[in-house]
């Protein structure tokens, strides 16, 4: 009686630790289809019926964190690690969190351990990666991306160093565009030339040459500026342009912005104020900047203008609203496009545009950026003007970092 009571029980536990095992195996795949919610509802159950059972709780806080529900998946993940401080995924799961609010030190003082302990983990040296960048030390940063990439050689690892390099490095850019207008206005063209060089973590220095003819006028104009990352999530920036004598282009171009990183996204503040021969022009511009999606970012300005003339006039009141979008198509190709009313755009800004500009402009265009640490920018835009006045523009631009 004993020895058949005993097979019985045995059988159950069994049948038990089969049905258990077949409910995480279940889990887990739920997890791999992306079925988050179901995913998440199956480790709980997991959880409750065993509160030991640290790799479902883990899985509740891998969830948590990718749903964007960020507060749970640290508290969940400081759970485990509370109960085991060597943990590697409760340590780089806080640590992701930490980063997430910018609490780039916390996260650096709990990862560095941790590379002592697993020097060859790439999530770890991603993270500490991204902590640096966060912190405003880009060549750090880029130690550790060339770290992951010689480990695990992956798009995303790549893209993360490469993108990197492309905000540290000196450059230099190169544009043209050519304009045709309808009726009898004849054709337009322009180049530009642009340097931007490091000094340091936090200065560069700028310097640009532009040549144009326009309305059957050759003019051009130079000048530099300073970029200054006064904290490591804003940028100073200042630029001077002149043009003794232009009639088209301004003979002045001061430029005065903020850029502020919140987040993911990156808020913008700006005056300009351009001056040309009986005319003077300011702008006001706050804009943002936002990564939609790992594929998608969208880019949002506004502008409020006021122009005065030697006539005496009175003040002239313009508004331009912009927007622009890109999406990467591929690895190294993306699609940019764009609509703006008013005023379309403020580099090649010249007296035709001045006062209450009215137009409406749609543009598109590629993108593509080499392993070169090139970056090609081709486009074509087409504009409506108040008065019946169409114009069109084809605009290229190369820009090379080294």
């Amino acid at each position: 009686m004993f020895r058949r009571l005993l097979c019985t029980a045995l059988l159950v536990i069994a049948g038990a630790s089969t049905a258990f095992g077949q409910t995480t195996v279940d889990a887990v795949q739920l997890a791999t289809d992306g079925r988050d919610a179901e995913a998440l509802a199956a480790f709980r159950r997991l959880a409750a019926a065993n509160p030991d059972d640290r790799e479902a709780r883990l899985w509740i806080a891998r969830l948590h964190e990718r749903m964007g529900n960020l507060d749970q998946a640290e508290s969940v993940y400081r759970s485990v690690l509370l109960e085991d401080p060597a943990s590697i995924d409760a340590t780089l799961g806080v640590a992701a969190a930490l980063l997430a609010r910018n609490d780039i030190d916390d996260a650096i003082d709990l990862l560095e351990p941790l590379e002592e302990r697993a020097p060859q983990n790439a999530v770890a040296l991603t993270l500490l990666g991204r902590a640096h960048r966060q912190g405003g030390r880009t060549a750090r940063a880029i130690e550790y991306f060339e770290r992951v990439v010689a480990i695990a050689p992956t798009d995303e690892y790549r893209r993360r160093l490469e993108d990197a390099r492309l905000s540290y490095l000196h450059r230099i850019e190169t544009r043209g565009f050519g304009e045709q207008f309808s009726g009898g206005t004849p054709d337009s063209r322009s180049g530009d030339f642009a340097v931007n060089y490091r000094l340091s973590q936090r200065l560069r220095v700028l310097g640009r040459g532009q040549a144009q003819r326009k309305f059957s006028s050759s003019e051009q104009r130079g000048g530099g500026g300073v970029e200054w990352r006064w904290r490591p999530s804003t940028t100073l920036r200042a630029q001077v342009l002149v043009g003794p004598g232009n009639l088209v282009m301004p003979e002045g171009d001061v430029l005065g912005e903020v850029d502020y990183e919140y987040g993911s996204a990156v808020w913008t503040a700006s005056v300009r104020y351009f001056d040309f021969t009986g005319a003077r022009t300011t702008f006001l511009s706050p804009a943002v900047a936002v990564p939609m999606s790992d594929r998608t970012s969208l880019a949002l300005r506004y502008a409020l203008s006021w122009t005065e003339t030697s006539r005496g006039t009175g003040v002239e009141i313009g508004h331009a609203v912009q927007l622009r979008g890109t999406y990467r198509l591929y690895q190294r190709l993306s699609l940019v496009a764009g609509y703006a009313a008013g005023v379309e755009e403020f580099e090649s800004f010249s007296i035709d545009r001045i006062g209450d500009f009215r137009a409406n402009t749609l543009s598109g265009g590629v993108r593509l950026d080499l392993a070169t640490l090139t970056t090609v920018v081709a486009g074509y835009d087409r504009q409506w003007r108040r008065g019946d006045v169409d114009m069109s523009r084809v605009n290229i631009a190369i820009q090379q970092r080294f």
